[in-house]
């Protein structure tokens, strides 16, 4: 059960509401808060019922109701790793919050005053920094007065004022090292006061707490920083680079390293990939036996630090080129979540620029808080390489990224318990233990021994001797101690919550967040900023801003007249400003006010949703094709809207081979102008002379089939070499013909009408259609021969084939069983078989800018693929290749639709509207628990639709080896096509040109794997339970491989 905005945003307003009113006390509160993150059902079930204004006092009695049934503990976040078979393909050794009962949290002596008092406090402070920071309206002498009032009041209680560094701050500072500064400053400004509160002659203990508190700051400062990296995510634009930019904020906030490295075992071979020069490059056999030499004998899961100036340094200079100015860095050795053997490095180059950020990872080992750092370094492992391989919207990383900053600010403890004793070791007799204490609290052991514990995953305690309660500094300082502690563990509570509640509006698409905190300042932001809400109240936002201020976002009136601070400062309750376009909502806790929040609706995605939904809900008001047509229509929005973005941030895509993808109504979209312009930029190769002939092409397709007759590919440890007196029953024991790893340049000429007779055999097609043998061999024979007829490199009977034992394969796995019947089945291989028969070996754009005869037959529609359609059907309508003569007529039909619309479905302009409408139909299947097909006439075409298409792309889903042989191919036809278009005279087709150079092929390969074939294949692995990962896996290291020579004949170019 889903809430909707309105009801969670009531849920948190009624509690808040109902703790002022004494109804229920902050334990409750808490109870309550965890139940509806962990959507305990009973729970969800009053908040969806009674979450309503109009239903306040119902909702209120439930709510107390449903508190008092449960028991009477706090509960704490805990922290609890991700097995990897549990999450997705992205999702890299997160971590997710787990609420479990814990320890209780003692109240400190602070905590236990009047409320009224606190709050009271509380409101001077932010009265004070709102008037300082942004100019109030209070005159000087009632600033003095106030002042005084405060510090009289803190004086009295015996409390130390200070100036908390924390989102609620008043103070700015752009980076740790100035949170620290200007806490030492202003402590330092303080310190006459503290030392006339506690009348003690001597200031060492003092300056003890200050050292404790310093670093007490800058650690609540941890999270506030890492929210800035999540801004960088907020772009519209699918960019490699911001997730570049992302990974490098991400380490800086949290390890305030410049540069990552890491070196990774893939496919045997040792591939290194540094921030610095983003780039992967395989390392050299002789580099390769130097690094192991110095580092092989490093123990896994142990992180190792080491300065410049060290010996084994002066290797890692050499290895990997590393920029001879760093003065530290440190590695760690481990088995990634994907299972290879990795080396990850930590970059300084600044000396002490923040160490205490740095002891997040080189303390790691002594308080057994490794599983975090490595939890981070499979995060940037997992971001960098999938950003290689496939585009995508980085937001999705966000809640992975909050997993992580989560997880350190948890560790932070151990790093502010390590300053504790590092200020106390100077000057008492001290040592840790690793070991809690029976009831997991501070223990006094005897008169002049006391024990201090950190309640975490890993308890750990300080014993100090020869310390006496009884002396007041003794006491200041344990006192001190135990408060800041108390503090801090509040501190994380309330990251714990601000998450969860962030998390809620991440997976809104509809919806935008604007989180601010009591000075007016960005603490959060859930989602990019709409291009069209931003020209609507004239927004201003740019991702690299750090905690902008509301009036520096938002210049329009009609947002500023609503917001002012010095009003919301006074307020006790929460409340909404609800306008057309926006809400306001004050967030108060306590009768203390702590910010505002400002949310925008998408009103024309929320509305379109919301309305198909509601279609889908009714009764049979509306026919199931009406409904259809209607969501289809949405999801061609949604693709062209895609499609955009995609052209907006890599502007190449309309130049390479991606183009050829991209339906003729999104190419109507674009500006006319330009397209003019990047025609006529090509004319000028119109007048070249083609440097590939036909006959040079059949050539170099003869010796390459010589070549691949001898290919012998490692990962393919089953692929066969056919003997030429092998007979039919012999394909019965090749266990490739079942599985994605076939590989057709295996197999002698002669056995490849074999291999689609055994396919057909296989299947028991021969005797359930009542088969003529004789005709069947006869069918097959004219198949290769219109494939071959032209000679073609590519589209040749090899393609057909490979193509036809995907179709074949992917119909066999049992959850297609479930939507497609034995008809579909049969028709679907043979529509493999024969979706590019007798093609010309030029595209579609090829045949309508030529004016061909196919061209004007077809009226430009898809000419190649209705061609192939129609040659199969002419064959099959000749009695001596008629294998469908047994068929019954309602059998026939279904074939002949099948066969029409799976080949028409090869058309490449077709593939974003069919990977839209097919995701979207699994989609709704799952939301619906429903079948994903079946549900309205025809929509099985959808799947077997997707299945031949993701098949046409077969031979790129093979190992390396194979895949570059399929994409030498292919290449071979563009160069040709190139070729004849500067001859013919006609519209030249940019990303055709040079193709022989591999640089140029290289990138291309880049761009086409990762916008078409990952996609496709993705897609269709997540709807079979992730049984086609292997190919996932392959498509990826091909990726990474094209990249490694794109970079190799760069580098040479630019050295030659």
């Amino acid at each position: 059960m889903e809430l909707r905005l309105p009801q969670y945003t009531q849920f948190f307003i009624t509690i808040n509401s109902m703790v002022s009113d004494m109804v229920i006390n902050k334990q409750q509160k808490t109870e309550l808060e965890q139940g509806i993150l962990r959507k305990e059902k009973n729970l969800m079930e009053i908040v969806s019922k009674y979450g309503s204004k109009d239903m306040e006092q119902q909702f209120r009695d439930r709510l107390v109701q449903y508190s008092n049934h449960r028991q009477n503990k706090v509960l704490l976040p805990h922290i609890k790793i991700l097995d990897k078979n549990q999450s997705n393909k992205f999702s890299v050794s997160a971590r997710q919050i787990q609420f479990q009962q814990e320890y209780t949290i003692e109240e400190t002596k602070q905590e236990s005053l009047c409320p009224f008092i606190l709050q009271l406090i509380e409101q001077l402070d932010t009265m004070l920094s709102i008037h300082t920071t942004n100019g109030g309206h209070l005159i000087p002498t009632d600033v003095q007065k106030l002042s005084k009032l405060r510090d009289q009041i803190n004086q009295n209680l015996g409390i130390q004022y200070e100036q908390e560094l924390d989102n609620e701050s008043s103070v700015s500072y752009r980076n740790a090292s100035d949170c620290g500064r200007v806490i030492q400053e202003y402590q330092d400004e303080k310190s006459d006061q503290v030392d006339t509160s506690v009348q003690l002659k001597c200031k060492y203990y003092i300056q003890i707490m200050n050292q404790i508190k310093q670093t007490y700051a800058q650690l609540k400062s941890l999270f506030l920083g890492s929210l800035h990296t999540l801004y960088l995510l907020m772009q519209e634009e699918l960019s490699y680079n911001n997730l570049v930019n992302v990974v490098k904020s991400l380490i800086k906030e949290l390890t305030d390293s410049e540069e990552i490295y890491f070196l990774i075992k893939r496919n045997e071979e040792w591939d290194f990939y540094s921030t610095e020069k983003d780039s992967i490059k395989q390392i050299e056999k002789e580099k390769q036996q130097v690094f192991f030499l110095n580092f092989s004998h490093l123990k896994p899961n142990i992180i190792y630090n080491f300065k410049n100036n060290e010996n084994q340094t002066e290797q890692l200079k050499q290895v990997l080129d590393l920029n001879s100015q760093f003065t530290e860095l440190s590695l760690i050795r481990f088995i990634n979540q994907n299972k290879q053997e990795t080396f990850f490095f930590f970059y300084w180059n600044k000396p002490c620029r923040n160490k205490l950020l740095r002891r997040f990872i080189n303390e790691a080992n002594e308080y057994r808080f490794k599983d975090e750092v490595l939890c981070l370094t499979n995060f940037l492992i997992d971001v960098i390489l999938q950003a290689r391989v496939q585009y995508f919207n980085p937001v999705q990383f966000a809640d992975q990224i909050f997993d992580i900053v989560l997880s350190f600010v948890e560790s932070s403890k151990y790093i502010l318990f390590d300053e504790i004793f590092r200020a106390l070791n100077p000057y008492f007799k001290i040592k840790k233990d690793h070991v809690s204490s029976e009831n997991g609290r501070q223990n006094v052991h005897s008169d002049n021994s006391v024990r201090i514990e950190m309640e975490c995953r890993n308890p750990i305690a300080l014993i100090l001797e020869e310390f006496y309660l009884t002396r007041q500094d003794h006491q200041y300082i344990y006192t001190g101690i135990l408060n800041l502690k108390s503090k801090y563990l509040r501190h994380l509570r309330l990251c714990h919550e601000k998450i969860a509640y962030y998390k809620y509006f991440l997976r809104s698409s509809d919806t935008i967040l604007f989180d601010f905190d009591k000075n007016g300042r960005l603490l959060f932001l859930n989602h990019y900023i709409w291009e069209t809400l931003k020209s609507k109240y004239n927004i201003q936002f740019t991702p690299d801003q750090r905690t902008p201020y509301y009036k520096e976002l938002f210049l329009d009136k009609r947002i500023l007249k609503h917001i002012d601070l010095d009003v919301f400062t006074m307020k006790r309750k929460n409340e909404y400003i609800q306008t057309e376009d926006f809400e306001i909502f004050l967030k108060v806790v306590d009768q203390v006010y702590k910010g505002f929040v400002i949310i925008f609706h998408l009103q024309e995605g929320s509305r379109m949703t919301e309305y198909i939904k509601n279609l889908n809900d009714e009764e049979q008001h509306l026919e199931d094709e009406i409904k259809q047509q209607i969501q289809r229509s949405y999801n061609k929005h949604q693709t062209f809207k895609f499609i955009s973005q995609l052209q907006k941030s890599n502007p190449s895509v309309k130049n390479s081979y991606i183009s050829l993808f991209i339906p003729e109504e999104q190419k109507s979209l674009d500006n006319l102008e330009q397209q003019y312009e990047t025609n006529n930029s090509f004319q000028s190769f119109a007048s070249k002379k083609p440097r590939l002939s036909i006959q040079m092409l059949s050539k170099t397709i003869k010796a390459f089939r010589q070549q691949a007759a001898k290919l012998r590919i490692k990962s393919i440890e089953s692929a066969l070499e056919i003997e030429e007196d092998d007979d039919l029953d012999s394909l019965h024991q090749d266990g490739t013909i079942d599985k994605l790893e076939f590989n057709i340049f295996s197999y002698k000429d002669n056995m490849k009408t074999k291999l689609v007779y055994h396919i057909i055999k296989k299947n028991d097609w021969i005797e359930n259609y009542d088969m003529n043998r004789d005709v069947l061999m006869k069918f097959i024979k004219e198949v290769e021969r219109k494939y071959n007829k032209r000679k073609n490199p590519f589209h040749n009977f090899d393609h057909g084939i490979t193509v036809m034992q995907s179709c074949n394969f992917l119909c066999s796995l049992p959850r297609a069983h479930e939507y497609i019947s034995e008809i579909v089945y049969f028709a679907t291989v043979i529509s493999g078989l024969c979706h590019d028969i007798s093609h010309t070996g030029r595209t579609n754009q090829f045949e309508i800018n030529s004016k061909s005869k196919l061209a004007t037959r077809y009226l430009d529609k898809s000419p190649l693929e209705n061609h192939h359609a129609a040659v199969t059907l002419k064959l099959l309508k000749q009695d001596k290749y008629n294998i469908l003569q047994g068929l019954n007529a309602e059998d026939l039909a279904i074939f002949r639709q099948t066969l029409i619309e799976n080949i028409l479905f090869t058309d490449i302009k077709q593939h974003f509207g069919l990977i839209k409408d097919f995701e979207q139909r699994v989609k709704e299947g799952k939301e619906n628990q429903e079948r994903v097909f079946g549900q309205v006439d025809g929509d099985v075409k959808l799947f077997t639709g997707m299945i031949v298409h993701t098949s046409d792309f077969s031979g790129a889903a093979k190992v390396f080896e194979l895949s570059k042989a399929w994409s030498e191919k292919v290449n071979m036809e563009f160069q040709a096509q190139f070729d004849e278009e500067g001859t013919r005279k006609l519209i030249s087709t940019p990303f055709m040109k040079d193709l022989d150079k591999q640089e140029i092929m290289a990138k291309n390969e880049m761009g086409f794997f990762k916008v078409i074939v990952r996609p496709l294949w993705a897609s269709l692995n997540e709807f079979y339970g992730k049984q086609l990962q292997n190919v996932i896996d392959n498509v990826e290291n091909t990726i990474i491989n094209w990249e490694k020579i794109y970079h190799t004949y760069n580098e040479q170019a630019k050295q030659g």
